[in-house]
Order: C-alpha cells, then sequence, then structure tokens
C-alpha cells in the first residue's frame, strides 16, 4: 500500500484557454469559479509553461494536425499534456477517415481529447488540483446508500449490459488492493483514504457544482470518469513513446523475404483480390482462413478434403466484390456433391465480367463464430500510413506501425454485443492489426491501400482471423 496522492502540491498554477471568444469566456469563467487561474487567448503560446486548453473550431486538415501534433509532443516532453476539445469524426467515408487520422496522430503524440465541453473541463481540473493518473482504472468508495453507490451502480449496471469496461466499487476507505490509477471519493461523504493500492491517485467527486465543499473537486461521475479515462490513456501513451512504433517490428517474426517474393508475383495489377492479399498478410503471421484456389469441381472437392468439411465457396479473382458488398458465398458446404454444385453456383452468380482464367473458386475453412469488423490501412499523405477501424458505425484510427499499446486501445473499441456474451478477443485483433500495419509500412510507396472488410474477432477462447481481404497498388511501380 502507498500514501495517497491528493491536491496538495498542484501540477501547474495557470491554464491558458484557446478556444473561439464565446467558449473560450465561458471557459475560462468556469476555471476560474473552481480556482484556477485560467486566462483566455487568441494563439496557441508553445513557449508557455503551463497546461493548455484548446478548443478547435473545426477538424483539423493533415497540415494543421502535423503542426498541432508536434506542439503536443513538445508539451508531453516537457512533462506537460494538452487538452483539445474537437468535434468528433462522423461518417466513414474518406473525409471521417481523414479527420480519423488526424486525431489519431494528436493522440499518438500524448494529447488529451475530447468531444465533450463537461469531459474537457473536468480534464483540466484533474490536472491542475490532483495531478497525472499513470493510467484510466478507477476505484470508487462509495458508502452504502450514498448517491456516489447509486450513480456508480447505475454506470456499472450500463457498462455490464454492454461489455464495456466499467469502474470499481468499494464501500471500504480503501481499495482492498484493486488495481486502480484513481481512487474517486465524495470528501463529504466519507474521509480521504490514507493509503492506496500502488501508485493510485485519490481525486475527489461531487455530484453536483453546487455542492463542492471548499476544495478541490471533480463535478459529475459521467464526466469526472470520462476525464479519468482520457487522462489516464493520454499518460500511458506518452509513457510508451509518442508517435509511431519504432521498433520495425521487433519480437513479431515478420517474414520480409517470403512477403517480398509474393509481392513480386503481382506485378501489373493495381487491384489484388483476396487469396493474393491473404498470402502477403500471412508471411507477416496474420492470422487468415486456411483457403485454397481450384479451377475445376473436381479439384475443388480435394481442395475441400485438405480443408476439411464443413467448407465455404466464394470466386476467386481481383475485381470479386467484397463480401459486405455481396461477393457470393456457398456456406456450410458438407459433401463432394454440394462442393460440385457450389463451384457452378458461385461462378454463375458472380457474373462472367468478374470471373477471371475462366472461373477459379476459393476453398476455404468456416470462419469461426464470432464479431465481424473491419478495418482499412490507408496512406493519407502527411499523416503517412494509418489504422483505420471501424466500430458501429464509428472510426477509430492509429498511425502506422502500431504500437503494442495503440494496437490494444483501438481493440478495446470492441465490446460484447449483448450482455452476457463472451468477452471478444481483444488480444488477437490487436496483433491481426499490428502485424498489418508493419506489411504497409514496409511496402511504403508499392502499395495504396490494404482493406480488410471482414474481420472476424472470435469470443474468448475463439480464433480472430482476418476472412476477407484485398489491396490497392499504385497504376505504375
Amino acid at each position: 500500500m502507498a500514501q495517497a496522492r491528493t491536491a496538495a502540491a498542484p501540477v501547474v498554477m495557470r491554464v491558458q484557454v484557446v478556444a473561439p471568444a464565446p467558449l473560450g469566456a465561458t471557459a475560462v469563467a468556469a476555471l476560474r469559479a473552481r480556482g484556477l487561474d485560467a486566462r483566455s487567448s487568441s494563439e496557441l503560446d508553445d513557449t508557455s509553461p503551463d497546461l493548455v486548453a484548446l478548443a478547435l473550431e473545426a477538424p483539423l486538415g493533415a497540415a494543421g494536425a502535423v503542426e498541432l501534433a508536434a506542439a503536443c509532443a513538445r508539451a508531453a516532453a516537457q512533462g506537460r499534456m494538452m487538452c483539445i476539445l474537437t468535434p468528433p469524426p462522423r461518417g466513414t467515408g474518406r473525409t471521417a477517415i481523414e479527420r480519423a487520422a488526424a486525431l489519431a496522430m494528436l493522440r499518438s503524440n500524448g494529447a488529451v481529447l475530447s468531444s465533450d465541453v463537461d469531459t474537457w473541463l473536468e480534464a483540466v481540473v484533474a490536472l491542475v488540483c490532483f495531478g497525472v493518473p499513470r493510467g484510466p482504472r478507477v476505484a470508487v468508495i462509495a458508502p452504502a446508500g450514498s448517491w456516489l453507490e447509486a450513480q456508480t451502480l447505475s454506470l456499472v449496471g450500463e457498462a455490464d449490459a454492454i461489455g464495456a469496461r466499467a469502474p470499481v466499487l468499494t464501500g471500504e476507505h480503501h481499495a482492498k488492493g484493486e488495481p486502480a490509477d484513481v481512487v474517486l471519493f465524495d470528501p463529504q461523504l466519507t474521509p480521504a483514504p490514507a493509503q492506496l493500492p500502488g501508485h493510485a491517485l485519490a481525486m475527489h467527486v461531487t455530484a453536483r457544482g453546487e455542492l463542492a465543499p471548499g476544495q478541490p473537486v471533480l463535478h459529475g461521475m459521467r464526466a469526472a470518469l470520462a476525464a479519468i479515462e482520457i487522462l489516464g490513456r493520454a499518460a500511458e501513451r506518452i509513457a510508451a513513446g509518442v508517435g509511431p512504433a519504432t521498433d520495425a517490428g521487433a519480437g513479431l517474426e515478420l517474414d520480409h523475404t517470403t512477403m517480398k517474393k509474393r509481392f513480386a508475383k503481382l506485378s501489373g495489377f493495381e487491384r489484388v483480390g483476396d487469396h493474393e492479399t491473404k498470402g502477403l498478410l500471412r508471411a507477416y503471421g496474420v492470422a487468415i482462413t486456411r483457403q485454397a484456389v481450384a479451377t475445376t469441381p473436381s479439384a475443388a472437392v480435394i481442395k475441400a478434403h485438405d480443408v476439411g468439411y464443413p467448407v465455404e465457396l466464394k470466386p476467386w479473382g481481383h475485381h470479386i466484390a467484397t463480401e459486405p458488398d455481396g461477393c457470393p458465398i456457398e456456406r456450410d458446404v458438407t459433401s463432394d456433391a454440394r462442393v460440385r454444385k457450389g463451384f457452378s453456383a458461385v461462378l454463375a452468380a458472380a457474373g462472367r465480367e468478374l470471373v477471371e482464367d475462366n472461373g477459379a473458386v476459393i476453398v476455404r475453412e468456416v470462419p469461426p463464430l464470432g464479431r465481424d469488423m473491419s478495418a482499412r490501412l490507408v496512406h493519407l499523405g502527411a499523416l503517412c500510413w494509418t489504422v483505420v477501424l471501424e466500430v458501429n458505425g464509428h472510426l477509430i484510427a492509429a498511425p502506422a506501425p502500431l504500437r503494442p499499446i495503440d494496437a490494444l486501445v483501438l481493440a478495446s473499441a470492441v465490446i460484447a454485443s449483448r450482455a452476457g456474451d463472451a468477452e471478444p478477443d481483444r488480444t488477437g485483433l490487436a496483433m491481426v492489426l499490428r502485424r498489418a500495419s508493419h506489411l504497409v509500412v514496409d511496402l511504403d510507396t508499392k502499395l495504396e491501400r490494404l482493406e480488410l472488410p471482414r474481420i472476424v474477432v472470435g469470443g474468448r477462447g475463439s480464433r480472430t482471423v482476418v476472412v476477407d481481404a484485398w489491396c490497392a497498388l499504385p497504376a505504375t511501380r
């Protein structure tokens, strides 16, 4: 057990608020009402030793993101964090991808990002009054029958319903050894904890601002937890190092020789289909479905025996539609006769204009049960290679090659689809994304993008595999 880290020594004394005039004035007034020395300015002063709270009027472009990321990295190197309020990316098109990549660059350089004003302000208060948590894990000291217990139980229930991480609830005056980076408590309900587990940081919280005692305190459980989450994630990211990974895939055992040999066979193509793209992925250890290509019904039967029944059949070709876009698939094929029938069926469904070399099919294993996800790895000019994961219609991104912490953060966005479902294989998804990110960076200008339109994320104890893939090559190489 360790002595509680409290608010005795604030991390910073002043806050520079850079925001559009109406919002900036409101933010300064709100922070001053909390006892902070907040000052408004029209431009970012990168030489200031104090904390900067920046609100962006509009989503950043590539050039703006690169410039601001450099400022965030300099602030992180000086032991400071830049708290940024930014519009969230909306949609899943090209513009949304570029905006997600811009935010990913800021995040990877130590920025504390929020799209919610309350969370943004509480993050500033937490940094000034309590310090930097080492991570996002929270334990809550909540006496029985208190508002804090009721609020925490509600949040725990909401998290359990969607399979997300919930705060730890304890009614004792310490966290009883529970792993935590922050211990939240209401000083009006319970005394300050004298000792905390490990490196945990004690933070005060109250239900509403008008109930706050005459000491530093966070307002509202939801905003407090959200602020601790983004602060802890930023602290972990800074500790791991800013920017993309620099280890060239150390420890991943990437087979560069095999990858280069397979890539050399793709000369002349601008779009590379599922089977050949998976060959590149396999060389870098990415988990893919077991499969083979057959050019005749008899060959398909042989391949089906090699793969093992039941199998699935889909057309082979570099211009076949992706599975989410309607690629014809014969599923749960369990006999030689059904393989022969399925061979003709999928080729007929694909259409003559898409069937190459007189027709061939992919015979593959039945993918494991799990959640379907999609990811893309794209080069975005000044933003360089970026991994973009789509989760429930929202985009989350990180710069490539992925650091292990970035891969895990991307994977952590995948939650159980229903209460009681097995936890998704986030570790397996993180490894798929990390290995694929090294592939695109190593190929660099020889590749335009890598698309993984169907990744099946298995439940606990099940595999995570790439089920559908394709890549685009430059027109001239």
